[in-house]
């Protein structure tokens, strides 16, 4: 794997992309002949019926491709990866189709990132290995489902997932992961490739399945950078996906402080509340990728600065986030809905 070079990361991922194109309209296919279909409703902000499963292929092409650029010889932590990612893609589809409880969903990504543990993708923060567990187990639930609760309007989930797996290959290619490089590569490009279908208007969703997916290779990706006690290579992790944490943020501290559950689900996340000050769905969409991009490009300079240096950007990041959580967080009339 240290010998691929530039050219053949860009063939993994273009060869990625072009598959996923291919791939996610047979998947809608399939969904609308099975009846996985995503219908809409008070809580939803589309409007059409719209085919589920595009997370299906975006799964699929992210296996077949890394497993041949790697020849068909993972090492065991990406062996574990895509066990653990096509897994919580089995659970995410059979939610979609029947429906599951949060709490069982939750004990699924548990048990992916149980499986992440054993196989050496695991925080390693305090150096207690019952801790550094919970804190893994912590981590890739809390991911998981931030980018499920990202997936709420057409192509935000995947776009940001696409660049997101970008950054961490930037990340990757300056630390000397190798592996991980190839990895965010396929992935990052079957998320584009899937994206090219579920941008405004969207003809495909991924899906619990796909946003499970997504949510276990990001947080997988996000555990390739914590091998030591180093705490800045835990953060960065936590810069590069910081649109997923505040979004998240956002919406479990206004639904509890308005006497809503977290699950209840709605209209009230931050790509709703910009459409709300004025923006077009894919407006809303593009601004919350330059907000991802950016997060990125401060993650990738917390590698190349001086430690001293970069500690001041997560805290400079989290004091920008308050203020714009502080502008929007009086957008959404959770009054009227609750009266509705």
């Amino acid at each position: 794997m240290n010998s691929i070079n530039d050219a053949q990361h860009l063939i993994v991922f273009a060869a990625s992309s072009a598959l996923a194109l291919l791939m996610t309209p047979f998947l809608g296919k399939l969904a609308k002949r099975w009846g996985v279909i995503d219908y809409p409703s008070r809580r939803r902000f589309h409007l059409e019926s719209t085919p589920l499963m595009g997370g299906i292929a975006v799964c699929l092409v992210f296996a077949i491709v890394f497993l041949c650029a790697s020849a068909f010889h993972p090492s065991a932590k990406y062996f574990a990866v895509i066990a653990a990612a096509v897994f919580l893609t089995a659970v995410g589809l059979f939610d979609d189709i029947k429906s599951l409880s949060p709490r069982l969903k939750l004990a699924t990504q548990f048990l992916a990132a149980a499986l992440l543990f054993v196989f050496d993708l695991k925080v390693e923060m305090s150096g207690i290995a019952f801790l550094d567990f919970v804190l893994t187990l912590i981590w890739v639930a809390g991911i998981v489902n931030c980018l499920n609760l990202l997936d709420n309007i057409d192509g935000l989930a995947g776009g940001t997932a696409a660049i997101a797996g970008c950054v961490f290959f930037v990340g990757a290619v300056l630390t000397g992961r190798m592996e991980t490089a190839i990895a965010a590569a396929a992935f990052s490009g079957a998320c584009m490739g899937f994206l090219f279908h579920n941008f405004h208007p969207a003809s495909i969703f991924s899906g619990d399945a796909g946003s499970m997916f997504m949510g276990l290779v990001l947080a997988a990706l996000g555990l390739s950078f914590m091998e030591n006690g180093n705490w800045l290579s835990h953060l960065y992790p936590g810069v590069v996906l910081g649109l997923l944490i505040f979004d998240t943020g956002l919406v479990t501290i206004m639904r509890k402080t308005h006497g809503k559950k977290i699950t209840d689900g709605g209209r009230d996340h931050t790509s709703h509340r910009l459409c709300y000050l004025g923006l077009s769905v894919q407006g809303s969409v593009i601004a919350l990728f330059g907000v991802c991009a950016l997060f990125g490009a401060a993650a990738t300079a917390m590698l190349l600065m001086p430690s001293g240096q970069a500690e001041l950007i997560p805290i400079v990041l989290f004091s920008i986030s308050l203020f714009f959580w502080f502008i929007l967080r009086n957008t959404y009339d959770y009054t009227e809905h609750n009266a509705r």
